[in-house]
């Protein structure tokens, strides 16, 4: 089985490009010593947003015909919004996810769909001011799923549950980008999600 995990910085997690078949050193490789006898594939772009999976979703995901996708995607639409004034609204968010879903689902009928919804944690470069995106991209998120029968993994309250055990700098010291803790978390949860789904 191959399993395509798509995103950004979070899901890259310094992968070596060059090399395909490079993991990089977060969940997705994680996800591949907890499923050895399955192909992993990571296609994770540092700070890309969805406009930037529209442009090489071809070569990216279609062309690789996964019988699983994982899509991790959204905290740079806010994130370079405030910092970089790179407009990227909640709406034109929602209408680019849903047409690589859309894509997906209409050349990739068996490929079964994971949306994980973007996550932050109120430390390090983290602004209050990013609330207000962050909340309606994680609905959309949802939303997505439902709308489309995809699996789906709710990231910030998984992770927010373990704060009774971990702080949010031993999980995400910046904020945004997990640490090998943080990784760790999302392999477990993304494991207990498809592992029932895909009959792992």
């Amino acid at each position: 089985m191959r399993l395509l995990f798509q995103g950004d910085s979070i899901t890259d997690c310094n992968r070596n490009r060059e090399n395909g078949m490079d993991l990089g050193h977060g969940y997705v490789r994680k996800i591949q010593e907890a499923l050895p006898n399955h192909e992993v594939l990571n296609r994770g772009i540092s700070g890309n947003r969805t406009i930037d999976l529209m442009q090489r979703w071809q070569k990216d995901t279609l062309d690789l015909k996964p019988d699983f996708l994982s899509i991790f995607i959204g905290i740079n639409e806010v994130w370079h919004y405030h910092y970089d004034q790179k407009v990227l609204t909640p709406r034109m968010y929602e209408d680019f996810y849903e047409n690589l879903i859309k894509q997906t689902q209409y050349l990739l009928p068996n490929t079964k769909i994971l949306l994980i919804e973007p996550f932050v944690f109120p430390i390090g470069v983290y602004q209050k001011s990013w609330d207000v995106e962050l909340l309606e991209e994680q609905k959309i998120v949802k939303k997505l799923a439902t709308q489309f029968n995809t699996l789906y993994l709710p990231l910030q309250s998984i992770l927010n549950q373990h704060l009774d055990r971990y702080s949010m700098e031993a999980m995400a010291g910046d904020g945004v980008h997990p640490s090998d803790l943080g990784h760790e978390i999302i392999k477990d949860a993304i494991l207990k999600v498809i592992k029932p789904a895909l009959g792992l």
